[in-house]
């Protein structure tokens, strides 16, 4: 089994294997397992080749439930061991009973194996299976081949073909040797709708030939343009412009013309909302973009409503439909009188006059909210909101803006009651909206007599409260996971199992993987890439977590052991996040089961660290994601148990694809005014319409791609293969299923939680561990986003005049026939203006106009090209860089001269101000401050480390010692596993950030306080429960295998070594300064009076009080 776990080979059998010891790989007996495994019978053919070996594969995304011990070909069985092995073995079985009944699991597999290959996945076929596809799909090879060999391949053979059915006349007109005497075949513009025409006017020879001629030069233009040559042609407008799509018409291809596909392109134009937002603006956009979709076989299905920003070029522009001026934030519509153009140049005075005061903002951003389908056809997002922000209006305001927008979908009668409802609010994880989602979606408790409360009532931790309408919030995944590395990627990093996690500790640990071929720079690339919001990279560290989980811990020392146990807690929860995302292969059952098991070890790690683990605001998207999931499968049961759910389409990728298609129309000009924005936002829609009816001739992102490996694109509906029909999932049953896998899991590293006595308490759920308040709207500090991104206060209101009653009293048939009657006395305008000149005559138009009063240039000689240094700017690629010299720093330095990462070294550590005391470190981080930017090194010299001017700070955890005597009965201390944390030392005025919330876990001190500890000595943990109170190392025998003990005699030599440095003011100001313990054990190291010693001991400390730095006497009372 650990053969299949590291991913080796097992050793090869034979066909003329017999069933004897000797040829049978019947496993050992290990520490862990007892049980040998059960052997089944395979009733196939040859087991060699009917039996699918690839399910077992390090890289296999099948789970049969069980391992592959051994496999005996004589007898044709299999010995096997259950995923949920008990490690014990039966009295009259050579297994345990979840081995023994692992029968179904058998009988599926060989289901499998009996299946026809069709478009089985590779990875679940057996080797007779692979031979039968590989002779199917070698036969369509040859007979694709026979149809259109000439085509491409020998001209001269596929004129013969031609003069075959049209005459040899042909042959000769299109055929003929240069003067070089080499052979060459006339270009022939639109040959295959030439010879379609000619089969359907049934031309003979001489006037196909005849208009052969006329199309090679150029005076006949086959016109009967099949439906794919006119999507072609609009993706090529679309994308390149009229230039390109006039290139391929005057190509051998020759595409149609603009001419021929306006009418494919012509579409009403959206509403831009010009000031508040309003019903009618809503409404039109809902109709235009819902009105021609037909309702499928499925009938209504379920929709998500999503927002965000995308970048504009910050210039206002002129509505000439409405008259009005858009690109101006919010704030206008309270700053300025009126925002339409009017006969005059007042309006545009005033709007510039406020611009240029500050009062008002050309907005930079555009705010785009979008409702996607639910379906595996056509679920691109369509913008029903456009408006531009200067993003500096309230939650209560975006509050405002969603519910309208909700409401809207109600009314419109090609809304809920043709398509059906949204059950789902989808966002980024921007602050202000989160908290405008929270007002929205968590304040109605599903209760009893509800249509969704049967399919969710037993589901104990879930947190019910939704909108008015059962909506409830997601965050999208993807900007989750890319949160999750920059928290690792953070200063302080990420706590788990009292191990801080970091990007150097990961550094370290992944290049023990080795099945990746690592080089420094691909490590660092992984950890600082160049690309933040790169998803591959993204994806891919995550899942190398995963596999660290498989590394052999034989040889770790107690603190390699007890880091690996932490990156083994993260590796399990961060692959039960992933998998449902990116393995098409699950079914939806399977998909809940992952998210539900990584929802409660997330709230256990939470439980245990708060957000020292993950921001509060990180945790709560988490939990939102996995509870919206859920809600989706019970809304689908009640609306339609027949529909399929897809997980992949939770948040707003669709909105972000959206929006990549718009700016990558633009090519070189990526940002646009507010009325570009619509129109390219009409482009990206029919581009997405082609792809729906053609999604092999679309190039997805590479940044946004899913993939485990590099063929799997950007995952889609299309691409899971599971069963995902809601009618398929017991939500009840895959709930407990994915609870009792996490509670299992946990106790198999120390975790005890009762998740049913914890979740029966009064306000306590996943989303609210610790009850009370909701972490997701926390206040402090998320060191997950970008550090200027700020978290909204409940308070900024201010002239918002909201309260948010109204916003969830809001009345939109009564806010829409208010608007209609303003609507119907609007005036009659032109887009032309006179001029404040004496010449009467003379008019501008509109937009000139404005473009020339609201140029923020205008005091600027024209004369000169002001702007060209925003024209030729450009910016960092962004991310660290990778200085070689630094992982060489070493090479020549012998080991046993160096403080590595993962290694011991002492330092002093003042508490409460009062006591200096003696700290045995493990060393996370080493940073040298010689350059700049410091760089962060895996090893320093001991000799540079310890040098007077030493430009070395070293990081780490204090270990929590406990003291015992041993056989020769002499006091030793011994690691608990534990780390010592503390308070801050100015406790009243603590910061709420994520450091001061750390409680001073990880010290920082420079090198001249580092003393590195070369040789630890290294002693079974159960070996100490001989010398220790049961309740002093209470989880030693079964955490770890082994655990540092240090003589107290080598503790008094670094004591005085250290304490003869201090001596020295300039390293004596430099002894960090903390408050008292709070977690991990006491500190300073003392002894204290048990009887479990066998021995009294009175209080002694390895500490000296600051005023006796200078005099060093031994403790009162101690005797080596």
């Amino acid at each position: 089994m650990d053969q299949h776990q590291r991913g080796s080979k097992c050793r090869p059998v034979s066909k003329t294997t017999t069933r004897t010891p000797t040829n049978s790989l019947v496993p050992t007996v290990d520490k862990v397992h007892e049980c040998l495994g059960v052997d089944f019978s395979w009733n196939l053919d040859w087991i060699v080749e009917s039996y699918p070996f690839a399910i077992h594969g390090s890289g296999s995304r099948v789970n049969p439930g069980y391992h592959l011990l051994s496999v005996d070909v004589a007898a044709s069985s299999i010995r096997v061991r259950s995923n949920r092995c008990t490690g014990s073995r039966g009295a009259n079985s050579t297994g345990c009973a979840s081995c023994a009944g692992l029968g179904p699991s058998i009988a599926v597999v060989q289901g499998w194996a009996q299946e026809s290959p069709g478009k089985k996945p590779s990875g679940r076929l057996s080797h007779k299976q692979l031979a039968k596809k590989i002779s199917g799909l070698y036969k369509q090879l040859q007979s694709e081949r026979l149809k259109t060999p000439s085509l491409h391949l020998n001209p001269r053979k596929y004129c013969w073909t031609l003069s075959g059915v049209f005459g040899k006349g042909l042959y000769a007109q299109i055929w003929h040797k240069n003067k070089t005497g080499y052979s060459n075949l006339k270009i022939i513009f639109g040959l295959p709708r030439l010879l379609s025409t000619a089969k359907k006017e049934g031309w003979g020879a001489s006037k196909t030939t005849e208009q052969a001629n006329l199309a090679i030069r150029g005076l006949y233009h086959p016109c009967n343009y099949t439906d794919l040559d006119k999507d072609l042609a609009i993706l090529a407008y679309e994308y390149g412009g009229d230039a390109l799509l006039h290139a391929l018409h005057r190509s051998p291809f020759a595409f149609p013309t603009r001419f021929t596909i306006a009418d494919l392109r012509r579409s009403s134009s959206l509403s831009i909302t010009v000031g508040p937002v309003k019903m009618m603006d809503l409404l039109r956009n809902i109709e235009i973009l819902f009105k021609d979709i037909p309702v499928g076989e499925e009938g209504r299905i379920l929709h998500t409503l999503s927002q965000d920003e995308i970048a504009g070029d910050g210039r206002p522009c002129y509505l000439d439909g409405t008259d009005e001026i858009a690109g101006l934030c919010e704030h206008a519509n309270t700053e300025l009188d009126t925002l339409k153009m009017g006969s005059d140049l007042t309006a545009v005075h005033a709007a510039a006059k406020a611009v240029r005061e500050g009062r008002v903002h050309v907005g930079k951003e555009f705010s785009v909210a979008a409702i996607a389908r639910h379906s595996s056809r056509d679920y691109g997002a369509k913008p029903v909101l456009l408006m531009a922000t200067c993003k500096q209006n309230s939650w209560q305001e975006n509050a405002k803006i969603l519910q309208m927008i909700s409401t809207a979908w109600k009314l419109s009668p090609y809304g809920e009651i043709l398509h059906g409802p949204i059950p789902a609010f989808a966002s980024d994880g921007d602050p202000k909206r989160k908290a405008a989602l929270y007002l929205l979606c968590m304040h109605r408790k599903v209760k009893p007599g509800d249509a969704l409360y049967p399919h969710i009532a037993g589901l104990r931790g879930l947190n019910l409260f939704t909108s008015e309408d059962f909506a409830t919030m997601e965050f999208d995944p993807k900007h989750s996971w890319k949160r999750i590395r920059k928290t690792f990627c953070s200063k302080e990093g990420l706590l788990a199992n009292g191990v801080v996690v970091n990007k150097n500790l990961l550094a370290q640990w992944l290049e023990r993987l080795s099945s990746h071929d690592w080089s420094g720079q691909s490590i660092h690339a992984l950890l600082n890439p160049k690309d933040p919001q790169h998803v591959p990279s993204t994806v891919k560290l995550l899942t190398l977590i995963g596999d660290l989980r498989f590394l052999d811990a034989s040889n770790f020392t107690p603190a390699e052991a007890n880091t690996h146990r932490a990156l083994c807690i993260l590796g399990e929860m961060f692959e039960a996040l992933l998998d449902p995302f990116i393995n098409p292969n699950l079914s939806l059952s399977q998909e809940i089961i992952q998210l539900v098991k990584f929802a409660h070890l997330s709230c256990a790690l939470y439980l245990k660290h708060g957000s020292a683990f993950m921001p509060p605001q990180l945790y709560g998207d988490l939990q939102c994601l996995v509870k919206s999931a859920i809600f989706k499968i019970a809304h689908s049961k009640v609306l339609n148990p027949s529909l399929k759910v897809f997980l992949c389409l939770l948040g707003d990728d669709v909105l972000e694809i959206l929006f990549g298609r718009s700016r990558m129309i633009g090519g070189h000009a990526p940002n646009m005014a507010i009325d570009e924005l619509r129109r390219r936002f009409g482009s990206a829609l029919r581009i997405d319409e082609i792809f729906t009816r053609r999604p092999h001739l679309e190039k997805l992102a590479h940044r946004l791609s899913l993939g485990r490996s590099r063929d799997v694109d950007h995952l889609s509906p299309r691409n899971f293969i599971g069963d995902l029909t809601a009618s398929s999932c017991d939500i009840q049953a895959c709930y407990d299923e994915g609870v009792e896998q996490a509670v299992e899991f946990l106790k198999r590293y120390g975790y005890e939680i009762d998740f049913n006595a914890l979740f029966s308490k009064p306000d306590f759920d996943l989303m609210r561990p610790n009850g009370g308040k909701y972490p997701g709207v926390s206040k402090e500090v998320d060191r997950s986003l970008d550090e200027d991104v700020a978290v909204p206060d409940a308070a900024d209101s201010d002239g918002v005049g909201l309260s948010p009653a109204e916003i969830l009293r809001f009345d939109g048939a009564a806010t829409l026939a208010a608007e209609t009657a303003a609507c119907s006395a609007a005036q009659p305008h032109s887009v032309w203006m006179k001029l404040d000149t004496d010449d009467d005559r003379k008019v501008a138009h509109k937009k000139s106009i404005l473009r020339t009063l609201m140029d923020p240039t205008l005091d600027i000689e024209h004369a000169k090209s002001h702007d060209r240094l925003l024209r030729i700017r450009c910016y960092s690629i962004g991310g660290e860089k990778w200085d070689r010299a630094a992982s060489k720093i070493h090479d020549k330095t012998a080991s046993d001269h160096l403080l590595k990462l993962e290694g011991l070294f002492a330092t002093l550590v003042a508490v409460n101000k009062t006591q200096v005391a003696l700290a045995i470190l493990h060393c996370t981080v080493i940073k040298s401050l010689a350059t700049h930017p410091p760089t962060y090194l895996d090893a320093a010299p001991t000799a540079e480390l310890n040098l007077p001017d030493s430009r070395y700070e070293v990081s780490g955890q204090i270990l929590s010692l406990v003291p015992f005597i041993d056989q020769s009965n002499t006091l030793s201390w011994a690691w608990s596993t534990k780390f010592i944390g503390f308070e801050s030392a100015k406790a009243k005025h603590a910061n709420s950030n994520s450091a001061a919330l750390q409680r001073h876990l990880s010290i920082c001190v420079n090198g001249r306080l580092a003393l590195p500890l070369l040789t630890p000595e290294v002693m079974p943990a159960r070996a100490l429960l001989d010398d220790l109170a049961a309740d002093v190392l209470p989880d030693a025998a079964e955490a770890v295998e082994s655990t540092w003990i240090f003589s107290n005699s080598q503790l008094d030599v670094m004591k005085s070594t250290l304490l003869a440095r201090g001596q020295q003011e300039e390293i004596r100001i430099q002894i960090p300064v903390y408050g008292p313990v709070k977690e991990g054990g006491k500190f300073p190291y003392e002894t204290s009076l048990d009887t479990a010693i066998n021995s009294e001991w009175i209080q002694v400390g390895i500490y000296i009080p600051l005023s006796t730095v200078h005099n060093c006497p031994e403790p009162e009372g101690w005797t080596p």
